[in-house]
């Protein structure tokens, strides 16, 4: 994992190689099976309760311990561009907006993370943990032969 590049204490920004194809790994960004196996907020269990994977489309994701994840597709533009919006109680209620762009390195993706409006630098750090921790489970999951995307 690269280090973090932003030097705003309310912005966090985020980059990772994956060895898969950028379609491959934008897919894992929107397909429920996928995202119920990487994106674990704490490395708790999440279960997608909706997904409307398109610009204006919302989604609902419910952690084991009853709280939602929720938000809206701002900009949906596969397979190069996600932007949501991100809040419910692991984001302490507050509404933040990550942008994840999906770079083609030719057989290999970078993906950008940028999680902004983090209202306190203690808020960016436990983004970092939480997006961290999740990223590098999805490279663990985008490396499984039994993964169908």
């Amino acid at each position: 994992m690269t280090p973090p590049v932003s030097r705003n204490p309310t912005t966090l920004v985020l980059r990772r190689q994956f060895a898969a194809s950028r379609e491959r790994v934008f897919q894992a960004w929107i397909t429920p099976k996928a995202l119920q196996q990487w994106l674990r907020p704490r490395g708790t269990a999440m279960m997608v309760r909706s997904l409307d994977a398109r610009g204006g489309g919302s989604f609902c994701f419910e952690l084991d311990d009853g709280t939602c994840i929720v938000g809206t597709y701002l900009r949906f533009d596969p397979p190069e561009i996600l932007m949501f919006t991100w809040s419910g109680a692991a984001a302490q209620e507050q509404e933040t907006v990550v942008t994840v762009e999906f770079l083609d390195l030719g057989g290999s993706t970078e993906v950008v993370l940028t999680h902004k409006h983090l209202t306190a630098p203690e808020r960016r750090l436990r983004a970092e943990s939480g997006w961290t921790t999740m990223l590098d489970t999805l490279g663990t999951v985008l490396s499984s032969p039994h993964l169908d995307l």
